[in-house]
């Protein structure tokens, strides 16, 4: 029987996981990846001696037993030599003064939290019963929604009874929502420093509860690592890798009335034929590049024209050397900086929109990341979907870009140094990235590292299909399939997406018979 080839577009998770299972699975695969690594927003790049890693702060799937585990072990994200760390603590929000953490002992932070704020007490409770229940929750990864029998709704339906009833409970509210039951300022801000407000109501017990359940560790090494493991994986597999390869058309056969492509246009000059198509770069990039927007089923025409009921962020981002072996952040530390905010707004006049809170984590856990005797920091700080228009306009400068850059730049330091006075004179920017670092190098919507958020005003199932419409032999991969996005989403619809073409081998066989 002749070996089917499959063609993947895009080399992030998604498109090295969906490459690992069609080796294993018994088609020959080929990746072409636009940059010089694979592994997309799962990486990290090196900077006076210094690592910086630009993607995983924890990661759902590290507990042994879960399917999303069996992904990360199939592909070697994880193996038996990768340690897992584990931490004491998921974050601390700090207002006004006053500090606040969520820890892996869940009821630490309950009393916590109530010795803060006795007068909230009873929505304490309540709240930290929500997040109790969903300790146990998994995301169903063994098969697409439309593969499921009978027996496998039935045995999802009772391993999702938690879910379920988490989804019943914060039916038609957001996370401002959440925040709104509490009279505390600093536990208002602790939900939204994590889940932004227009995120569904459930997002932020969830997220907490995963964490205290044990099952969001951190491989060691940090996110390049990983992504490199999965690429000698594809490659010991005989998968074939290209980087620098990026793919700017595709061929396509409109003669029937299910299109057929025949092969994809690479920068370079190559045309390169398959049998199958797994496009897992930025959805995007591929119906208003590749494709055009004739092929986009009605959810994501919905998602794309519908912006305020489904809307992405923007972050501006800074690497810090430390010249200190002092640590005074203990992980990762939201912190209030209402100056940031009206600096920026003076700095871009008053066209890029910040949030008010800097989020910091110092990684010290990674020893390798910095050199002896010093430290690396990175901060974050949030911006609005209407900022990347700022950015995209001012990057056709690049002298003002750079400008501008560094001035908020200056202004994260000087906040720094505000509170950690132990600091001053002993940071030094590393590096600085916007949201157009992630539109020129992964092609990003609105230069964003995650998928448009499902709020209360999304559509029931918000979830476009992985088939693209009117295509026989094409499949859609990544985490603008599997909203809010994420690590765990792109691997699964990579998984999900083999099993996709198996059932389009299946019905094209009985065709030809």
């Amino acid at each position: 029987m002749e070996t089917k080839k499959i063609i993947i577009i895009g080399g992030g998770i998604a498109g090295l996981t969906a490459g690992i299972y069609a080796q294993l699975n018994g088609f020959t695969s080929e990746i072409y990846e636009k940059n010089s690594i694979a592994g997309g927003e799962c990486t990290g790049w090196d900077r006076n001696g210094f690592h910086i890693d630009n993607c995983i702060h924890w990661l759902m799937g590290t507990k042994e037993g879960t399917e999303l585990n069996k992904i990360w072990r199939n592909t070697n994200a994880i193996t038996d030599d990768t340690e897992i760390l584990q931490f004491d603590s998921m974050y601390t929000s700090e207002l006004n003064g006053q500090q606040l953490t969520l820890w892996k002992s869940i009821n630490r932070t309950k009393e916590e939290m109530i010795a803060l704020s006795p007068e909230d007490k009873p929505e304490i409770e309540k709240l930290f019963s929500y997040i109790k229940m969903c300790e146990g929750i998994e995301i169903p990864a063994t098969k697409p929604t439309e593969m499921l029998n009978l027996f496998d709704l039935v045995k999802m339906s009772v391993n999702m009874k938690n879910a379920l009833r988490i989804f019943k409970l914060f039916a038609g509210t957001d996370t401002a929502d959440l925040m709104s039951r509490f009279k505390h300022p600093l536990i208002r801000c602790l939900i939204s420093d994590f889940c932004t407000k227009e995120s569904k109501g459930e997002s932020f017990p969830m997220a907490y509860g995963n964490f205290t359940s044990g099952d969001g560790g951190l491989p060691q090494g940090g996110s390049r690592a990983l992504a490199l493991r999965m690429c000698d994986k594809y490659t010991s597999e005989n998968g074939l890798l290209y980087t620098n390869s990026e793919v700017v058309g595709v061929n396509l056969d409109t003669d029937n009335e299910n299109h057929h492509i025949t092969a994809i246009a690479t920068k370079d000059g190559r045309n390169v034929t398959g049998d199958y198509f797994i496009f897992a770069c930025d959805a995007d990039y591929t119906f208003n590049n590749l494709l055009n927007s004739s092929y986009m089923d009605d959810t994501f025409k919905e998602v794309y024209s519908n912006r305020p009921d489904y809307p992405v962020y923007g972050m501006f981002q800074v690497a810090f050397a430390l010249d200190s072996t002092i640590d005074l952040l203990n992980g990762e530390l939201m912190l209030d900086s209402q100056n940031i905010q009206e600096t920026v707004t003076v700095i871009t006049g008053g066209k890029c929109f910040a949030n008010n809170r800097l989020t910091i984590k110092n990684y010290n856990y990674e020893p390798s990341f910095a050199p002896d005797s010093k430290q690396i920091i990175q901060v974050m700080l949030g911006l609005s979907e209407d900022s990347f228009e700022y950015w995209k306009q001012l990057y056709d400068d690049k002298s003002s870009y750079r400008s501008i850059k560094d001035q908020i730049a200056g202004a994260i330091k000087h906040r720094l140094e505000e509170r950690f006075p132990e600091y001053a004179g002993l940071l030094s920017v590393l590096d600085i990235w916007t949201p157009m670092t992630y539109k020129r190098y992964c092609n990003a919507f609105k230069g964003y590292n995650q998928a448009f958020t499902i709020t209360k005003r999304s559509k029931k199932n918000p979830y476009p299909s992985a088939y693209i419409k009117n295509i026989d032999n094409a499949i859609l991969a990544g985490q603008w399939i599997s909203p809010p996005g994420g690590l765990p989403g792109a691997a699964i619809t990579g998984k999900f997406a083999i099993q996709r073409v198996q059932v389009l081998e299946r019905k094209s066989s009985q065709r030809k018979h």
